[in-house]
């Protein structure tokens, strides 16, 4: 009799231990936790110098200023973004401009204002060429047909922002390196020529 007592306490013990462990698992609960953060969107373009020179232009030549120009681009917009070029010119049409009376505007780039022109010694003309390097990182830089050119043919500034280069993607340190040539002829006045080149940039919407 004392080992039937025995045995039916073992049980009820057992079926006691494993109904509290069921009772247990049913208690547990989930949570969860959403995390969210934002990236501001940026873009920058820094030219390598704020001067460059032609010296006393030549008529026998097509004239090359010196030193060229670099523009480092950078943006993180999901469709990339673009680099424009403007001049001051005459206010009206680009070119190098002559202030001083008797005034005098060396078109860009050539008497038409076309989009590009080859220049020629004893023509007057001026404009500039563009060309990409492999510095940076991210997306590559497409320059536009106007500036990508090369020889003694220049794409014509304007005094209204065009495009100069642009990504469809994000880029980091892309460069631009723009290139000033001018020609002028023997009826081109005598005195001091300047223009103001504006580079901008923006984000592709």
């Amino acid at each position: 009799m004392k080992f039937f007592v025995i045995f039916i306490l073992i049980i009820a013990l057992a079926l006691s231990s494993y109904e509290a462990f069921i009772y247990t698992e049913f208690l547990q609960a989930q949570n969860t936790v959403t995390v969210s953060a934002d990236v501001a969107t940026s873009v920058s373009c820094n030219v390598s110098t704020s001067t460059t020179a032609f010296g006393t232009l030549s008529v026998s030549v097509v004239n090359v200023s010196s030193p060229n120009v670099t523009t480092t681009l950078s943006c993180n917009f999901s469709n990339g973004c673009n680099l424009k070029v403007s001049d001051q010119g005459d206010s009206t049409n680009g070119g190098l401009y002559k202030g001083n009376a008797p005034t005098h505007l060396i078109p860009s780039p050539n008497s038409s204002f076309s989009a590009t022109a080859t220049l020629v010694a004893g023509t007057e003309g001026y404009g500039i060429q563009g060309a990409t390097t492999t510095a940076g990182s991210g997306g590559t830089l497409t320059l536009s047909a106007r500036y990508n050119v090369t020889g003694d043919t220049v794409g014509g500034l304007t005094t209204t922002s065009i495009a100069l280069a642009s990504s469809s993607e994000p880029v980091s340190n892309r460069e631009v390196v723009v290139t000033h040539k001018a020609a002028i002829s023997g009826l081109t006045k005598g005195g001091s020529y300047s223009d103001t080149i504006t580079y901008s940039c923006a984000g592709n919407p």
